[in-house]
């Protein structure tokens, strides 16, 4: 598909107490008109939970937004199942591209760490959880997991290679992914690899897609 400029974002986690919603919809109302807007994964946090009223007006606004600009919508691993009722004219897909520049994939289906580590990833999210009980401070979960410096880059490398190899593959110049919430922006071997972290801990980035040039940018968080 065709576009004069595109921009990208994932890992918003409405639902979730860290979503930066107040800067999120800053950002949305800076947006030039008529410029597609990709979602690239895990929009939602649970879609089992209702959304506080707050949240559900950011997820209002991008149904919204669709009428009148291209919204399309990749599905993560959070909201692989979620069926939204009014979805206006967004597009839901697997995966998106913009022309061969550049492949939108959420990251989920390249991570062979993860699902086989279950209950790791159990044992993990309770022991931060007691930490928080303790009187840690809270954060999302992910951002803890970045403390363990090791293990996070283990994580970041293994999806990123997976990424620039499906890239490669299919005929891609460029590859842009979600789901680690750790922003990167990476050339191999020709190819380049974009991450664009999440909207639940700073700093906070989205992928900017114009003629020329495809950057990573950072969005200041008003919320600190």
């Amino acid at each position: 598909m065709g576009v004069e400029r595109s921009f990208i974002v994932s890992d918003l986690h409405l639902g979730s107490a860290y979503f930066r919603h107040e800067t999120f919809i800053s950002w949305l109302d800076a947006l030039p008109g008529g410029v597609q807007l990709v979602l690239n994964g895990d929009i939602i946090d649970d879609p089992c939970s209702p959304l506080p009223e707050d949240h559900r007006a950011v997820l209002d606004r991008l149904v919204s937004e669709s009428q009148n600009r291209p919204v399309i919508w990749v599905y993560g691993n959070h909201d692989a199942e979620f069926e939204l009722a009014e979805k206006g004219a967004i597009e839901f897909a697997d995966s998106w591209a913009i022309e061969r520049r550049l492949l939108v994939v959420h990251g989920d289906r390249l991570d062979r760490l993860m699902p086989r580590h279950g209950i790791f990833k159990w044992l993990f999210r309770r022991f931060h959880r007691l930490r928080v009980i303790c009187g840690f401070r809270n954060m999302h979960v992910a951002e803890y997991a970045k403390k363990w410096s090791l293990f996070y880059r283990m994580l970041s490398e293994h999806v990123a290679n997976n990424a620039l190899r499906c890239a490669r593959e299919q005929g891609f110049a460029a590859v842009v992914c979600g789901h680690t919430h750790a922003p990167m922006d990476i050339e191999r071997q020709g190819l380049r690899y974009f991450n664009t972290g999440s909207w639940t801990e700073s700093p906070l980035h989205f992928l900017e897609v114009t003629p020329d040039d495809i950057v990573l940018q950072t969005y200041e968080d008003g919320d600190g």
